[in-house]
């Protein structure tokens, strides 16, 4: 078996789910080639055991790290491993189903455990069923859901390094004009350990920024939001949790004036420990949580805030 693990950088930086979907390659087979897209040090990714060789398509810079250019470069690569793994990410979902269609093979998406080389287990409907799909095409290729997976952290020997030629293919009818970073008081959500999620109920974005936030930063967590509160204007699309938003898995998630909605359960629902603050006693929520508490999120909030 060859095992190969997509990863991309920006801003010299590599994508922090490279580690889990390690993990899950190492299910597979003991040793993977990485193919990282983008300019980055590779110091700390050379040393980890289970990588044999990486893949380095250094020149490719981050105005040109389109899927629609690389796509077509990284299935000519690919086609000659068993096995394809990427991260469930926004750049995961927007390659791999085009290398699938260049190569004419099928994908297994949100892939959350590796039950053999060829059975691998997904969630379906929302999360409430877990599937074991079979493969048999000669190369599998795998969206993986980094939150199922802890961290690849085994040191061995450095691998070795193999710069390729960028030979992406850029579209004419495609230009890349720019990019918002989003600057933020709280950490990134996907990596947070704990999540602070505000719900429509907040009623405004006065209130979501003050309750919200406040109480995020004082517990050095991130902020969430439900499509509901997202919709409304009170958070940026990123902080979307939930089934067409962000998968998480923190320590500790709190959910405030969060319903319990079947699609944003689906993105939390493999969270350590759950609390949740709503005023409905009735709240589908509350049958997820750990720890409940029915009130008035407006009284309850600042209070937390003021005592911690």
């Amino acid at each position: 078996m060859k095992i190969l693990v997509i990863a991309s950088a920006k801003n010299g930086q590599i994508n922090a789910n490279l580690a889990n979907v390690l993990t899950a390659a190492s299910k597979i087979h003991a040793k993977c080639d990485v193919l990282l897209i983008g300019s980055a040090d590779l110091t700390a990714l050379s040393n980890l055991a289970c990588v044999g060789k990486i893949l380095h398509l250094n020149s490719i810079v981050d105005e040109q790290n389109l899927a629609s250019s690389v796509a077509k470069l990284v299935a000519n690569i690919a086609k000659n491993y068993t096995h394809v793994l990427t991260a469930a990410d926004s750049y995961g979902k927007d390659l791999l189903p085009r290398v699938a269609g260049i190569l004419d093979l099928s994908q297994i998406s949100e892939v959350v455990a590796v039950i053999s080389p060829n059975i691998f287990k997904k969630p379906m409907y929302a999360g409430n069923v877990l599937a074991e799909v079979e493969s048999f095409e000669d190369t599998k290729l795998l969206t993986v859901r980094a939150t199922s997976f802890t961290p690849y952290t085994a040191l061995a020997e450095e691998a070795a390094v193999e710069v390729l030629p960028n030979s992406a293919e850029i579209n004419p009818n495609i230009s890349h004009l720019g990019e918002t970073i989003i600057h933020s008081e709280t950490i990134d959500l996907s990596h947070a350990q704990i999540i602070v999620t505000g719900g429509h109920s907040l009623g405004s974005k006065e209130n979501f920024v003050e309750l919200i936030h406040g109480l995020a930063v004082k517990l050095d967590g991130a902020v969430g939001a439900s499509r509901a509160a997202v919709e409304a204007g009170y958070a940026s699309n990123d902080c979307q949790v939930g089934q067409t938003g962000k998968v998480v898995a923190p320590k500790l998630y709190l959910a405030i004036g969060i319903s319990g909605a079947v699609q944003h359960i689906a993105g939390m629902k493999d969270s350590q420990q759950v609390i949740a603050i709503n005023i409905d006693p009735n709240a589908q929520i509350f049958e997820y949580a750990d720890y409940g508490l029915v009130g008035d999120l407006f009284e309850i909030v600042p209070e937390l805030i003021n005592q911690l």
